[in-house]
């Protein structure tokens, strides 16, 4: 006897198979998931090199000693009066109307140095005029210089003067009054040029002297030569070129500053951008 045994079964349709369905769906999944995403414009931004300066850039500071500043309060009267006396010879000479009493001293003078006294005038020579109108541009710096340390600069009770002795040994001359910002610039350069020409016009004068076989000075004795001629001209050297010195180290000082300044400016601007 044969039996049949009845069984219930879901087969797929004609034509569809289980295994390729299951791969299509599994490359579409690959291929979803490896598409790149959406590109973007490539778009290169250029680095801007911003050379402003900072505002927490460091201010140059000015700090002149007492010693400076007294000697241009002692000085600029005398070369006025020596300039003024130059320029209005010959009636500021023995014998002249304006001589006694201003320039009454220059009776003396005229005669150790015959730049100041008759035998120049009398050749017409025309170097210590010359050097009369410099001195005149010279001093107008000097003003100038002294005008912007009084009305910006403030005394400062610890602090020393570049280049000056320690205030602890000479007390007050070697303290400083400092300015800072665009007016110490201003100060430097002015008081910078002045004293350039004031050494350079003084040691002229001496090569003058050298060059032409001392004609105007070789007739006085040692001692006068040294303490009416040597001295008092040599001051107008010795104190300007310290000057000179002083303000040409700030000058230096501050131009290496802004090159260290400007340089770490447009680095941290380019590493922003």
């Amino acid at each position: 006897m044969v039996s049949t045994r009845s069984h219930r079964s879901n087969f797929p349709a004609a034509g569809s198979s289980p295994s390729k369905n299951l791969s299509r769906s599994k490359r579409d999944s690959i291929t979803d998931s490896a598409s790149p995403p959406p590109m973007a414009p490539n778009v290169k931004a250029k680095p801007q090199l911003r050379s402003e300066p900072s505002s927490k850039s460091p201010q140059w500071v000015h700090t002149p000693s007492h010693l400076i500043l007294v000697w241009l309060l002692v000085s600029l009267p005398l070369v006025f009066w020596d300039t003024g006396y130059v320029l209005l010879r010959p009636h500021s000479m023995p014998g002249g109307y304006l001589h006694a009493p201003l320039w009454k001293p220059y009776a003396l003078y005229g005669v150790v140095d015959y730049m100041y006294g008759f035998p120049a005038w009398n050749a017409r020579n025309g170097f210590t005029s010359a050097q009369g109108v410099l001195n005149l541009i010279e001093s107008a710096g000097y003003v100038v210089y002294l005008w912007i340390i009084g009305k910006y600069g403030k005394d400062q009770d610890v602090v020393e003067g570049r280049g000056a002795p320690s205030f602890k040994t000479v007390g007050w001359i070697g303290k400083a009054r400092s300015v800072d910002g665009k007016q110490a610039g201003l100060a430097v350069l002015i008081g910078f040029s002045a004293a350039v020409m004031t050494v350079s016009k003084t040691i002229l004068y001496g090569l003058n002297e050298y060059f032409s076989g001392f004609d105007n000075i070789g007739h006085n004795d040692i001692s006068s030569l040294i303490f009416l001629w040597i001295i008092p001209n040599g001051a107008w050297i010795i104190v300007p070129s310290y000057m000179v010195y002083v303000m040409g180290a700030e000058i230096l000082e501050g131009l290496e500053s802004a090159g260290r300044s400007t340089s770490n400016e447009m680095t941290a601007t380019l590493k922003t951008e």
